[in-house]
């Protein structure tokens, strides 16, 4: 039996292959810029909060450690 779903499949595969990859790719990039964004931001929020000297080090270098993150995320995915 021709299975029509997997036919389609292999047709949209063979026509537009540059086209889908180039696709994946850029929801693959939208998806880490979405994701360090959000995490830069919720991170920052907690800025607001009454921390103590020792809780204020540990932010200052978690954001510092985010915002390299941030940077290496962004060169991996704009390969």
């Amino acid at each position: 039996m021709l299975d029509w779903k997997e036919l389609r499949y292999w047709i949209a595969d063979k026509l537009f292959t540059k086209e889908l990859d180039e696709a994946f790719s850029m929801g693959i990039r939208e998806g880490a810029d979405f994701a360090t964004y959000k995490l830069c931001f919720n991170v920052k929020l907690q800025n607001h909060l009454k921390l103590t000297k020792t809780e204020q080090k540990g932010y200052d270098k978690a954001i510092e450690r985010m915002e390299a993150a941030k940077e290496e995320v962004q060169k991996r995915v704009k390969k």
